[in-house]
C-alpha cells in the first residue's frame, strides 16, 4: 500500500522494545529522490535527539493508529546516526520565514 509522506509525519515508532518518538521529516537522495532516512524525534525518551532510521527497517505502517512499526530494538535506535551526522545543506536546515 502507498502512503503519503506528509501524512506519515507525527505517526509514533516503535521498536520490538518500546516506543522511540514520532516521525519528524524525511531525507531524500538529491540524485535519484530515493527516500534514505526517517528523521525521528526522539525527545520523549532519549531526550532532544533527531535520529536517522533508514526506510528498510519499517516492518508495518498502521494509518488508523498513526504508528510505524521497525525491526530495531531501542538500543540500536539509540546507536544510530543523529541528524547532525546528515550531509544537509545549510539551508534546509535554516527555519521558513513568512513575510506578509
Amino acid at each position: 500500500m502507498l502512503h503519503k509522506a506528509t501524512k506519515l509525519r507525527g505517526f509514533h515508532l516503535h521498536a520490538t522494545d518500546g516506543n522511540i518518538g514520532h516521525v519528524d521529516d524525511f531525507l531524500f537522495d538529491e540524485e535519484s529522490w530515493v527516500l534514505r532516512y526517517l528523521v525521528v524525534d526522539t525527545s520523549n525518551w532519549i531526550g532532544g535527539r533527531w535520529v536517522l532510521i533508514s526506510p528498510t527497517v519499517i516492518t508495518a505502517i498502521d494509518a488508523a493508529k498513526q504508528r510505524v512499526d521497525t525491526s530495531l530494538t531501542r538500543e540500536q535506535v539509540k546507536a544510530s546516526p543523529s541528524i547532525d551526522s546528515a550531509e544537509i545543506e545549510v539551508i534546509e536546515t535554516l527555519p521558513s520565514i513568512w513575510i506578509m
